[in-house]
């Protein structure tokens, strides 16, 4: 009887044939259940298990099975959005800081113009820190937010949600 029932059990989980196949070549097969910034929810016969979004390489969902979307559309919506905007930060942060300590530069050079000499200075001080420290420091390594975007983007490419 209790062979019986794994049976069926696996069979059922079986039939929610969503499949995560992580960076180190693992497949998950279950269903997805749930989503966070950092983490995708899959429920198959070991239970629940959490997994970083940066380790799924791929992702399908056999929305044949069970056509019902596995997450909410506007929480995926949200992540999104926030995933590319750490992925721009990431990139784009040494540009950011040349630019604003040269906006310093310009401001404090303006203000020691017209006669406000100490701030003027120390803006200018601050503004040429701003640009040293941007373009001495190195470029930042933006694979983990790269792959969490491009786990997103898979799970809404398999939604229908991007075309």
């Amino acid at each position: 009887m209790r062979k019986v029932l794994l049976l069926v059990v696996g069979l059922s989980l079986a039939a929610w044939a969503d499949t995560l196949v992580l960076s180190d070549g693992t497949v998950l097969q279950g269903r997805v259940q749930g989503l966070t910034s950092t983490q995708i929810g899959v429920l198959s016969g070991e239970g629940l298990r959490w997994v970083p979004l940066e380790r799924v390489q791929r992702l399908s969902l056999d929305l044949a099975v069970d056509p019902k979307p596995r997450v909410d559309p506007r929480l995926w919506s949200r992540l999104l959005g926030q995933a590319q905007r750490e992925l721009w930060t990431c990139r784009y942060f040494r540009e950011g800081l040349v630019l604003a300590g040269l906006l310093f530069l310009g401001a404090g050079q303006w203000l020691v113009g017209l006669g406000h000499s100490p701030f003027g200075e120390l803006l200018t001080a601050l503004g040429a820190l701003g640009v040293l420290y941007g373009l001495a420091s190195p470029r930042p390594d933006c694979q983990i937010p790269a792959a969490r975007l491009r786990t997103l983007l898979y799970l809404g490419l398999e939604h229908g949600w991007l075309f």
